[in-house]
């Protein structure tokens, strides 16, 4: 490919297609707007991102009553349960059975659930996703 170039890669390139799903979700972040994202199962979900920290990962809130979450191996279907478990490690499951580590950050005034979930997590699942969509 280039003849100088020491560190040229062993693959051909090809296009991810992810380049294009992660613009959409960057914009829906910067214009602060919901996002819903399509499977390729048929599975929609939607979330708000509220911030980014490389540390942390993705702070995400969505609706309580939507998805399942499991804290120290309760379902958290309250308020009361899910400020029990601000700061504890959850589990966020998603209506086709893929489940994220979760750490819960706090509960908000429309009874959406906010946590932290991991980028490495959310990259391994990227793949599954077919599109995103602001909302």
């Amino acid at each position: 490919m280039y003849p100088n170039y020491p560190y040229q890669p062993f693959y051909p390139y090809y296009y991810d297609y992810r380049q294009g799903l992660f613009s959409k979700i960057l914009a829906c972040y910067q214009q602060k707007r919901w996002i819903r994202l399509s499977f390729r199962d048929g599975t929609i979900v939607e979330g708000f991102i509220k911030t980014y920290d490389p540390l942390k990962g993705v702070l995400i809130y969505l609706p309580l009553q939507r998805y399942t979450i499991s804290c120290e191996g309760v379902k958290v279907d309250s308020l009361q349960k899910a400020q029990n478990c601000i700061g504890k490690r959850s589990t966020l499951t998603l209506p086709n059975s893929i489940s994220l580590t979760f750490s819960i950050e706090g509960v908000d005034q429309n009874q959406n659930i906010g946590g932290w979930v991991n980028i490495n997590e959310l990259m391994a699942v990227s793949g599954q996703v077919m599109d995103a969509n602001c909302i």
